[in-house]
């Protein structure tokens, strides 16, 4: 066996312009042409139209209204007209409102490094804020138990003490159960 490469001779590529797209069925997305294939005056035009140059700004657009109002025909006209007008001035004025608070709050700066906060630093006064105030805690004989969802029986309990048992307050209600088995009386 050859250990020399074997050279299958391949005919060159053809290059031709790609099948338009009508052709293919398919859709071609925007055209990525690079910028370096156009010429200089393509190239500005390009430019001019994405950075919208020859086009006026906003403001002008405003600045070239007319400034004189003309006088309404109809009540509805003059309706229509005070609307837009207040409708304008609203605008306006929340503009001028939140342009304010911005310069407000951009000369002012955070206030974050500038604010004082109180560091308790004496451990007893600590400690006693965390714990009940003496005369609000409640004693084993005025402490209630509540029964929960998880108990049938109703009534309330209450403790005599450490030693003595707990005796309800009133007659436990008689829980309602069906009888089960043959004998029913």
């Amino acid at each position: 066996m050859s250990r020399s490469a074997h050279h299958l001779e391949y005919a060159s590529p053809l290059v031709r312009a790609p099948s338009p797209a009508s052709t293919v069925g398919s859709v071609h997305g925007p055209d990525q042409t690079s910028d370096d294939g156009l010429d200089d005056r393509a190239f500005e035009r390009k430019m001019e139209e994405k950075l919208k140059l020859r086009q006026p700004l906003h403001e002008e657009e405003i600045a070239n209204k007319e400034p004189l109002i003309r006088r309404p025909g109809t009540a509805r006209e003059e309706r229509d007209l005070s609307e837009r007008i207040i409708r304008e001035l609203r605008a306006k004025v929340t503009e001028i409102e939140d342009n304010e608070l911005f310069e407000q709050t951009m000369l002012r700066g955070s206030q974050a490094g500038i604010e004082q906060y109180t560091i308790p630093t004496d451990v007893d006064a600590v400690m006693l804020s965390m714990m009940p105030q003496p005369g609000t805690s409640l004693t084993l004989e005025q402490q209630q138990m509540t029964n929960g969802p998880w108990n049938q029986v109703q009534g309330v309990y209450q403790f005599e003490g450490l030693n003595g048992p707990a005796t309800p307050s009133k007659t436990p209600a008689k829980r309602a159960t069906k009888g089960k088995g043959k004998s029913r009386k």
